[in-house]
């Protein structure tokens, strides 16, 4: 009987069958990285919003963040914006509270911007006139209530969505009375006390 075989001359039919330790090694890796990067995602997906430590939040001048105003809105302020829970801040400053990760970031009590000016574009949301100002490449946009006695700011992550600035405006309408921003052609000064 002739059996032909396609073995080359020198090799053993074993050494031809089994891959390396390497190939095996190099396939545990990727099937682990691609299960690793399943896991997380899927994790991701559920609980989107990580948040760990106190955020460090750079300070501007407020000088109305001790007001009766600001000392009215801080505990009435939700405890969740959208899906991001209320955030502890470095410090602890006055006026000032987070949400999420990236952080939404109130600022209550902050002096009156130059851009916000009687003739400037107001945006209603709930019940509140903003002012908003949105400077490219830095990935947030910055609402200025007009309305108010005090300057509260709300500055958003983009790609937030709108609940943020929802939500703040429903707590802000309940909390501070409304005022017009302007008499006779002129901006009103905001309360400091």
């Amino acid at each position: 009987m002739d059996v032909t075989t396609d073995q080359q001359p020198g090799t053993a039919p074993e050494q031809r069958s089994r891959p390396s330790w390497q190939a095996i090694a190099a396939l545990v890796v990727v099937v682990a990285a691609i299960g690793v990067a399943v896991v997380l995602g899927y994790v991701h997906t559920r609980n989107p919003v990580v948040v760990s430590g106190p955020l460090a939040v750079s300070t501007f001048d407020q000088p109305g963040a001790n007001s009766a105003a600001c000392k009215s809105l801080m505990p009435a302020l939700p405890g969740k914006l959208g899906d991001g829970p209320r955030r502890q801040i470095d410090g602890e400053p006055a006026g000032i509270a987070a949400w999420g990760d990236p952080a939404v970031i109130l600022r209550c009590g902050l002096e009156t911007p130059q851009d916000l000016t009687c003739s400037s574009a107001l945006v209603q949301v709930n019940g509140v006139s903003w002012l908003q100002l949105t400077e490219a490449g830095l990935g947030s946009t910055t609402y200025i209530a007009a309305d108010r006695s005090v300057r509260v700011a709300v500055t958003v992550p983009d790609g937030s969505g709108t609940a943020a600035i929802q939500q703040v405006s429903n707590a802000v309408s309940t909390t501070l009375q409304f005022r017009q921003p302007c008499s006779n052609g002129v901006l009103l000064p905001t309360d400091t006390r």
